[in-house]
């Protein structure tokens, strides 16, 4: 039986976070409710996608580094971000 798991993160400045895992990939829905880009740093997502190293966005295609303490600028559109845990 395949296991699945949803975490949620509370929201802060009108961005709400929650990831969906299942056969050990990770989909990060972030979504900003405000009408302005929002900054969130690396370490609010990086428990929710346990620890991966880098992911993509659904939408564009562009791969991001989410080993480096940078930020994501997350627009009004809705992003989805798919990572695939590696296993030790």
């Amino acid at each position: 039986m395949e296991k699945k798991t949803v975490k949620y993160h509370i929201p802060q400045h009108g961005i709400y976070m929650y990831a969906r895992t299942n056969s050990g990939k990770t989909e990060l829905i972030v979504l900003n409710s405000t009408d302005a880009e929002q900054v969130v740093a690396n370490d609010h997502y990086r428990i929710m996608t346990n620890d991966s190293k880098s992911g993509k966005e659904l939408i564009s295609g562009k791969k991001i580094d989410l080993t480096k303490g940078t930020f994501i600028k997350y627009y009004k559109i809705s992003q989805l971000i798919h990572t695939q845990s590696i296993a030790n």
